[in-house]
């Protein structure tokens, strides 16, 4: 099977090269066929790795000699474990689902053959970051999906707001990524190896180089820390996750695509892989745990004051990546990969459901203006209202059993002691009961209540058929919380140990959150609506324009950042291209020509007094440098 494992990310990328070289001269059913099937070959490769690896420990094959300079020698190799066997069964059967749901939301989009192009190419660097047996070749997908975001986040280029979305995210995901690349010459002065094996049965030491003068426990500090630089900046958390919710600009498939399957789970899966490494620096993970919690918590704060159904999901997704990276920092890594599954299930499933429901709408995503659709889209609705549920932890639903391990394990944690997991917890705790308030919010207001549009226009079989498979695995994906336990317990080098106190404890707390934020909405949206709109209104008018302005992030980033570089930027060009260049090296060197030329010119008359006057005063000259020379030489 391991000769085979290329084919895994290479269908897909197959699909893109042909879609998009040839996309323009296929008819259109051929080009949705070719984007369809070559992810469901590599779906169908996918599982048949994924038993493979179940039954041995590693699948692995190093294709060629990559890099080579002076001590760094890196080949490029797939490699397929239990762990990246999880991640590309996600990967390619989550992103399928979309792939056939994209067939019926775009089928009047003219250049349909350049959006399923970006979208396999997407899929084949999520599986390359996957399946890449060292950090370089991560690196490489990691790249890949940055590039991907851009291009589909921006596919409708010509609006500029989409444009600007694009480039924000590839902008910010840059930033992060300069921590990730440091992070990773770091840690190859300490293994002198990038591969993860190597680094994960490898001694860690230090042999001069410019961490000289450092302790091998500061540089791993310092490693770890810039590694999850680059996941804050990929999986969305404080502070580089402002471009998150402005991804909603591209088409709707998309946002499912990134926000639930591929590249915001990049960092997640960065530090589950290199869980060997996290262990042995407990420091750095309490502060992701803090920055992961905060996030969660912001998050959700943000999300039960915002109006458009897309943004909502999305300010969601932050949220729920904190727990995630919560889940890994407390070394409940198997929780964070759960929830990383169960999540992509239910938030696909939401952001399709939006889709359905945006589609049926004509376009419209502000859910005060809707309403109603629970009996004019039923079955939307049903699927909908499973995912939502999922979403805010309600029992049996999929993302109550892996929202619960995570706080067991943030629980037991804080059980240990340490202010910074006393802190965690109570973040997360918070951000449980306002998980649980905006969901019931958007259920409530988007199909309930008087309805504003009379004639919905339902979504066809291939819409309809992703969302059932989606809600089928939102249901009962909480059933595979076992079998990933006991695939995944070998791969962590360590793992916390949950008691039964914490477990009962944490789920107490969890149910008795998912009920005051479930009851909550459900008063304030059924029986006191009229209180509510006076309190927003009336004294609550500046902490509501607060909340649904978010904090005003966005504005701070302009002024403290954006504003001073273009500042910047623009006093550099006016000094360098205008002065400098324009002026001083192009501007005045025509002018020393032209006056040069002009001093020339004037002894090139054409008079013949002139010119014998120049030939008396040349003969003069040359006379007196020769009695020069034979008196004084």
């Amino acid at each position: 099977m391991q000769d085979w494992l290329w084919l895994i990310p290479m269908a897909p990328l197959l699909g893109a090269l042909i879609n998009g070289l040839l996309g323009p001269r296929l008819p259109r059913r051929l080009v949705e066929a070719v984007a369809v099937l070559l992810p469901l070959a590599s779906l169908t490769v996918s599982v048949l790795a994924f038993l493979a690896v179940r039954k041995s420990a590693t699948l692995a094959h190093s294709y060629f000699s990559w890099i080579l300079a002076g001590e760094i020698s890196i080949d490029f190799g797939l490699h397929v474990d239990a762990l990246s066997g999880i991640m590309i069964l996600v990967v390619t059967g989550v992103g399928s689902i979309i792939h056939l749901y994209s067939v019926g939301y775009m089928h009047q989009d003219p250049g349909v053959w350049r959006f399923f192009s970006y979208l396999n190419l997407f899929l084949f660097a999520m599986l390359l970051l996957v399946m890449g047996d060292s950090l370089p070749v991560l690196f490489v997908g990691w790249e890949g999906v940055g590039l991907c975001s851009y291009l589909l986040i921006g596919y409708w280029y010509k609006d500029g707001a989409n444009a600007e979305a694009g480039k924000k995210a590839f902008i910010t995901n840059r930033i992060g990524d300069f921590g990730f690349l440091v992070g990773m010459f770091a840690l190859f002065s300490l293994y002198g190896t990038l591969g993860f094996e190597g680094m994960r049965t490898g001694t860690p030491r230090l042999e001069g180089g410019p961490f000289a003068g450092w302790t091998v426990q500061r540089v791993l500090e310092f490693s770890g820390l810039c590694l999850f630089i680059g996941a804050a900046g990929k999986s969305a958390q404080i502070p580089l996750y402002v471009w998150l919710p402005d991804a909603i600009a591209g088409p709707t498939p998309v946002s499912a695509l990134i926000h639930a399957a591929t590249m915001v789970t990049a960092g997640v899966y960065m530090i589950a892989r290199l869980n060997f490494l996290y262990v042995l620096i407990p420091t750095v993970l309490a502060g992701i745990g803090v920055v992961a919690a905060a996030t969660a918590l912001l998050s959700a704060i943000i999300a039960v004051a915002q109006n458009d159904i897309k943004k909502i999901l999305a300010y969601s997704t932050i949220s729920q990546l904190g727990f995630m990276f919560c889940g890994m920092a407390a070394m409940a890594f198997t929780a964070g990969m759960f929830h990383l599954v169960t999540h992509a299930f239910f938030k696909a499933l939401l952001f399709l459901g939006a889709g359905a429901v945006i589609h049926a709408l004509h376009e419209e995503q502000d859910i005060r203006k809707m309403g109603g659709l629970a009996s004019k889209l039923r079955g939307v609705f049903i699927l909908f209202a499973i995912g939502g549920l999922a979403l805010a932890g309600l029992w049996p639903l999929s993302g109550f059993f892996s929202k619960d391990a995570i706080l067991m394990g943030v629980y037991e944690r804080f059980a240990q002691g340490g202010a910074a997991w006393i802190a965690i917890w109570v973040l997360l705790i918070g951000t449980v009961v306002l998980t649980a308030f905006y969901t019931t919010r958007l259920i409530l207001l988007v199909f309930f209540g008087h309805g504003k549009h009379e004639h919905p226009h339902p979504p066809g079989w291939t819409m309809m058929s992703a969302l059932v498979l989606l809600g089928l695995l939102s249901a009962i994906g909480g059933g595979l919380q076992q079998g990933l336990e006991s695939l995944l317990s070998p791969i962590w080098k360590q793992h916390i140990v949950v008691g039964e106190h914490a477990h009962h404890r944490a789920m107490a707390f969890s149910i008795g959150a998912f009920l005051v934020g479930f009851f909550g909405a459900c008063f304030v949206y059924l029986r006191a609506r009229g209180w509510l709109d006076r309190f927003v209104q009336g004294s609550g008018r500046r902490l509501h324009r607060l909340v649904e302005r978010k904090f005003f992030v966005d504005e701070a980033y302009f002024w403290l950042v954006i504003a001073p570089l273009q500042m910047g930027a623009a006093a550099l060009w006016f000094l360098l291209d205008r002065i400098v260049i324009d002026t001083v090296l192009v501007g005045g060197t025509g002018k020393l020509v032209y006056v040069t030329s002009g001093f020339i010119r004037r002894a090139q008359t054409g008079t013949v007094n002139a010119a014998a006057a120049a030939i008396v005063v040349g003969v003069i000259g040359t006379l007196g440098y020769l009695l020069y020379r034979l008196f004084h030489g």
